[in-house]
């Protein structure tokens, strides 16, 4: 190493630069992930605005992070690391200062207006645009040419570990980049998702964890005056690390149609990369014996520290996470998200704040106050900690509630208490990076110091003496490491498409429709609003998924989707089956206001896809529905919603191989069970109606409105209307079906998912509800004949001869006609309905045919159709 004692005075600017540019941008960074945070509070925040939603502020969050935040940091510390590690300065200071504008003004700062403003790709870790990404590309080679080229100038075999990790990093993400980037947005599908997988974990192992880890490999014996406990360990963690790390990628998608040996193969790539940090960690820590009171009154050691450790607990649990029992249960849950954020702040901030509270304190010109940055550190442990546990015991509740049979929004509500911890744990975490910005910018200036200690560099030079063989060895585990960063390429890329593209061939329909022009568009709406944020587009092959959402994914039905969209989170359910489960009303109304129709969500609203109300979606919603409408639509043309044929395998086979037979999962509902209530006593029907109104309120006044009278916000935009649940009595056979099955044809979905106690309390309040009309005095005589007659002539083709219910072609309408058997409207209702019919139903007007006293026979004479007591149609 160097001699120097501080750094080069030509690039003390940039250093300042990168770093300030850095605090700002973490700042932005932070306030988008609170406003993240709210929405899941208050998801009407800042709705009115199109750049401000959820969705696209997530892209920015995450970027944000990894470019603008750690990018800058870690920019920063190169500047003062390379002439102390290498010898000499970086390659130039026009160099620099270009880099500077490239990468914060033509990289963060347009990629952030692009992706608000709509313009972005929905790939995890890389939202940014192509135009961005080309950007990227530039960048990351001007850095490779500013800090790569000047360690070229010493000898291999006598560069520190930091060194080596400097140039890992910039070197690997520059070749990993593109692949992650660029390839999915021509490679389809599942194909695509082998790609795109690759870049979710190398971005993480191979530009943050190798230039963190380059900061605490230096930070540690730089504070300490005492080496590394052995070079020997710190080369065989490098290597292992680019090794290994590329081969991880796939186990984000475990249980998926990618083949399976490439899914076990990153699964046991993830256990060696849990081992290897262990080494790394180790060799780390144990470098720290006897510096307790140097840990304890370095604040910048300490963070680095700390940091370390973050490495080790995530690294772990990453690895326990890739394990098929663990994924199967924790995979898409906000597990995942605590274990991101213990990743990119634990050990990737804390590393790098120590980094450049490092730096600071050195550069004589530099403002650093300890104390603050003591208080820093204490109130970003806090917010961690906090964040951390809160959002991994969210998770064990979301996985615990996935697996039963409980509805999907069941873990939304439990989940809404643990989302408040997390809203306060960050404003604890922004509290905290405030101070760490104030430590640098007001205090006493800085004093200059050693890097390492002359005794460290001496430890270093007889350990490679010692171990003279390794300078041959270097070359050679180089050439290794490129070595595996291509066979990963090929192992979890090139491989798998090659397998998928056969299976795709031998499984894919004939004669399928490809998405519409306006289905299209719908999918680059999706895409631009970050639904993929929420809404995965993969049913896995587990029990769960398929007992939950239908039947699992296969490779060929998403083979014409660039790019994929299988995504990594489920705040709302599985859209991979959505075809034909909602009517397109019913999405619009969902799009303007999820509320409306579903009361405890937290999605936000997109009021820009109407013309000022709900009554008046613009193209743009219409496409959106569309898309919604197509996703699962060619497997149910093609018949591939029922369990797949026996695969002739022996069971305890496939359950190690983590294949499951769906034979057993129920495909229909079959017949709605009668949930009798009649046998309950006065005092229990009061109990169960109050228990039911609660219930109502929550799933059903949306719609029906909170009184029952079919005026809830979303009425107005719902073909058929809702039924005004008080001008009628519903028989509880009636009702049973209804909940049971939903209306087929209509905006009411079945809600056989609620338990049945809830069940039977919702037909007690809706019972309860009716409101009764003017009595009917029995049709005798004359007004009976004409009334049969009437209703023979005009109604009984889709109603049946005694108000059974459909028959011959009617049982085809949907919605069904009304079963009067079942259902006996009040005489105004009757009337009413009679004159006006439903709209978007097969119901008639029949005021132009029919004068006011034949449509009141009408109405008096399918009264008396009524059987409460039968619970079927015939």
């Amino acid at each position: 190493m160097s001699d120097r004692k501080e750094s080069p005075h030509a690039f003390d600017g940039l250093i300042w630069a990168h770093g300030v540019a850095a605090l700002v941008m973490v700042g932005y960074v932070l306030l988008l992930g609170l406003t993240v945070a709210l929405k899941f509070h208050w998801p009407d925040l800042m709705s009115d605005s199109a750049w401000l939603t959820w969705g696209r502020l997530r892209y920015a969050h995450t970027q944000g992070v990894f470019f603008g935040w750690l990018g800058n940091a870690f920019l920063t510390f190169l500047y003062y690391a390379t002439p102390r590690l290498a010898g000499r300065p970086p390659t130039g200071v026009g160099l620099g200062w270009i880099l500077f504008v490239v990468w914060n003004l033509l990289l963060v700062i347009p990629g952030w207006l692009l992706v608000q403003l709509g313009i972005s790709q929905p790939l995890e870790w890389g939202e940014f645009p192509i135009a961005i990404d080309v950007v990227v590309i530039v960048a990351m080679v001007l850095a490779a040419i500013q800090f790569v080229l000047p360690f070229l100038h010493r000898r291999i075999a006598d560069l520190y570990v930091s060194g080596w990790y400097i140039i890992g990093g910039l070197v690997f993400t520059l070749l990993a980049y593109p692949i992650g980037n660029f390839v999915p947005e021509f490679v389809p599908g599942a194909r695509g998702a082998t790609y795109s997988g690759l870049w979710i974990h190398d971005a993480v192992g191979l530009f943050v964890t190798p230039l963190a880890l380059a900061i605490a490999y230096l930070v540690i014996p730089a504070t300490t005056g005492k080496p590394i406990f052995s070079h020997f360990l710190s080369m065989v963690g490098f290597w292992m690390l680019f090794m290994v790390y590329p081969l991880n990628g796939t186990h984000h998608y475990v249980f998926s149609s990618i083949p399976m040996e490439a899914q076990v193969g990153a699964i046991v790539a993830s256990v060696y990369l849990g081992a290897n940090v262990i080494l790394v960690v180790g060799n780390l820590l144990v470098s720290l014996r006897g510096c307790s009171r140097t840990v304890v009154s370095s604040v910048p050691l300490r963070f680095v520290w700390l940091g370390v450790i973050s490495y080790l607990l995530v690294s772990l649990q990453g690895a326990m996470q890739a394990l098929m029992p663990v994924n199967r249960f924790v995979h898409f849950t906000d597990w995942v998200i605590g274990h991101a954020h213990l990743a990119m702040i634990g050990f990737a901030s804390f590393t790098a704040i120590g980094g450049l509270l490092h730096v600071w304190e050195r550069i004589p010109s530099f403002r650093y106050q300890a104390s603050l940055a003591n208080a820093a550190f204490w109130v970003l442990v806090s917010g961690l900690g906090l964040m951390t546990l809160d959002l991994t015991i969210a998770g064990l509740v979301q996985g615990q509630l996935w697996e039963s049979s409980a509805p999907f929004m069941d873990s939304v509500t439990a989940s809404g208490p643990y989302w408040f911890i997390r809203s306060l744990s960050g404003m604890v975490l922004i509290a905290g990076f405030a101070l760490v910005a104030l430590s640098m910018v007001i205090g006493p200036r800085g004093e200059p110091s050693e890097v390492v200690t002359r005794d460290s560099e001496d430890s270093e030079e007889e350990e490679f003496h010692a171990l003279a063989w390794l300078r041959g060895a270097y070359v050679i585990t180089a050439g290794a490491g490129v070595g595996m960063f291509a066979v990963s390429f090929v192992v979890l890329g090139v491989l798998p498409n090659v397998v998928l593209k056969e299976e795709i061939q031998r499984t894919k329909p004939e004669h399928l429709p490809d998405l519409t022009a306006s289905e299209r568009r719908g999918r680059e709406i999706y895409a631009r609003e970050g639904c993929v944020n929420c809404h995965s587009q993969l049913i896995r092959f587990t029990v769960a998924d398929v007992d939950r959402f239908g039947p699992p994914s296969e490779a060929w039905e998403e083979d014409n989707a660039v790019p994929q969209m299988w995504g990594t989170r489920r705040v709302g359910p599985d859209l991979a089956r959505e075809s034909g489960r909602r009517t397109p009303d019913w999405q619009l109304a969902h799009l303007w206001n999820p509320r409306f129709v579903v009361p405890q969500s937290m999605m936000p609203g997109y009021p820009w896809l109407f013309d000022g109300s709900i009554e008046n979606p613009n193209q743009d919603a219409v496409d959106l529905v569309a898309y919604l409408e197509s996703l699962g639509r060619n497997a149910r043309l093609a018949g591939r919603v029922g369990p797949r044929p026996l695969s002739g395998m022996d069971p305890e086979e496939e359950k190690a191989m983590g294949m499951f037979c769906d034979c057993a999962i129920p495909r229909e509902l079959g017949p709605a069970p009668l949930f009798t209530v009649s046998h309950l006593s006065a005092s229990e029907r009061e109990r169960f109606a109050r228990k039911g109104r609660e219930v109502y309120l929550e799933h059903c006044g949306g719609c029906h409105g909170s009184q029952g009278r079919g005026d809830g916000p979303a009425a107005t935009a719902l073909l058929p209307p809702p039924r005004n649940l008080t001008s009628a009595h519903f028989s509880t056979a009636s009702l049973s079906d209804s909940l049971w099955r939903g209306r087929p044809g209509s905006s009411m979905p079945g809600w056989h998912k609620l338990p049945s106690v809830e069940l039977q309390a919702l037909i007690i309040y809706v019972q309860s509800l009716e409101v009764a009309g003017d009595a009917s005095p029995e049709l005798k005589g004359e007004d009976l004949e004409r009334a049969k007659s009437l209703y023979l002539r005009h109604c009984q083709q889709c109603h049946g001869a005694r108000g059974e219910g459909p028959a011959g072609f009617a049982t085809n309408l949907a919605p069904a006609p009304t079963r009067f058997q079942w259902i006996r409207p009040n005489r105004e209702s009757a009337e009413t309905t009679i004159a006006n019919g439903v709209p978007g139903s097969a119901m008639p007007a029949w005021n132009e045919k029919l004068d006011a006293s034949e449509r009141s026979l009408l109405a008096r004479y399918l009264r008396a159709f009524f059987q409460p007591g039968r619970s079927s149609g015939r």
